[in-house]
């Protein structure tokens, strides 16, 4: 087998039909289509299997969460290579066969994710994420940041093998110490191109958990460091204890939503819809000051923002 998509779902089922339609009209056609059902009890599992498709593959565990249920996919997957997809997200047409091409073509690359595309909880194209494609900006960015969308990538399977998938103590953020891992044992790289999209929902894990993905995050960065400089990694010694943040209040989720909305649109030029969303954001509790930051910066000329906006991907990624 050519090709695994992973797809983890857990009370999906209302989302999981325009993922699956996303991805049964591709362009590459020789994969098989992996969903881990991760406990549900909105029937996601046979949302999946109503499809009929011979490509479709279900299979079932008690909810685990999803760091296990990914990991039981991984073992489980027939494919060569492996991409992700989250439930919700859609792939373009050509995604799966860009990133094979990529990859067949060059060995030398472990992984690939791509440009995203942020769309809102009610279907609206904002804006376009910054990728960037060198490797060696890859390697030192990503301790600073993570460079791509879990919901976009295409790795080989071995080298997810060979780091022994992700690690269960990652809750959450597992995708970013993954990522971290493998850049430690090979290359990779984005394409350039829009393929994904990411559908934003305040009430997904992104919003909900955020606090509690930071603080993973924070420690997937300190065991890159760690090892970086030939220690010992943190979690593998089992010196750090799991981290116990609270899920934000539904207020705070649509706070971060609309400022996550606003940076989208502004990813887009859409100027005039980021000033909307930031408008009501202080209407109901005031500007912070990363709304602020982003308010002013959408009142820049659209050449200066870009301007702006480079300088501040080069940053990002250690380039001076």
């Amino acid at each position: 087998m050519r090709l695994t998509v992973l797809l983890a779902v857990y009370n999906g089922a209302d989302e999981l039909p325009r993922t699956l339609d996303s991805l049964l009209c591709q362009e590459f056609t020789e994969f098989e289509l992996l969903v881990v059902d991760d406990g549900s009890s909105d029937g996601s599992g046979d949302v999946a299997r109503s499809f009929g498709d011979t490509r479709i593959r279900v299979i079932r565990q008690e909810n685990q969460g999803l760091t296990r249920a990914l990991n039981h996919g991984i073992q489980e997957a027939r494919g060569e290579l492996l991409a992700r997809i989250d439930c919700g997200d859609m792939c373009h047409h050509e995604r799966l066969a860009r990133q094979v091409e990529l990859l067949d073509s060059h060995p030398e690359f472990l992984m690939t994710g791509c440009r995203v595309r942020r769309v809102s909880s009610e279907g609206e194209p904002l804006g376009e994420s910054e990728v960037i494609t060198d490797p060696k900006q890859i390697y030192s960015g990503l301790l600073r940041i993570n460079l791509f969308q879990h919901s976009s990538i295409m790795v080989r399977r071995a080298a997810l093998l060979a780091l022994g998938g992700y690690r269960e103590f990652f809750r959450c953020s597992q995708d970013y110490d993954l990522f971290l891992r493998l850049s430690e044992i090979g290359q990779l790289t984005n394409l350039p191109q829009t393929l994904s999209d990411w559908v934003m929902n305040p009430e997904s894990i992104s919003f909900r958990r955020r606090p509690l993905q930071a603080a993973y995050a924070d420690i997937a960065r300190q065991c890159a460091q760690f090892r970086r400089k030939g220690g010992v990694d943190p979690v593998d010694a089992g010196s750090v204890s799991q981290p116990d943040c609270e899920d934000l209040s539904p207020a705070a989720r649509r706070r971060a939503y609309s400022l996550e909305v606003a940076r989208a649109a502004l990813m887009g030029n859409r100027t005039r819809r980021a000033r909307q969303e930031l408008s009501e954001l202080n209407k109901h509790g005031g500007l912070g000051y990363r709304e602020f930051a982003l308010l002013c910066y959408s009142l820049l000329p659209e050449p200066l923002r870009n301007v702006v906006r480079a300088y501040r991907v080069r940053r990002l990624v250690g380039v001076q």
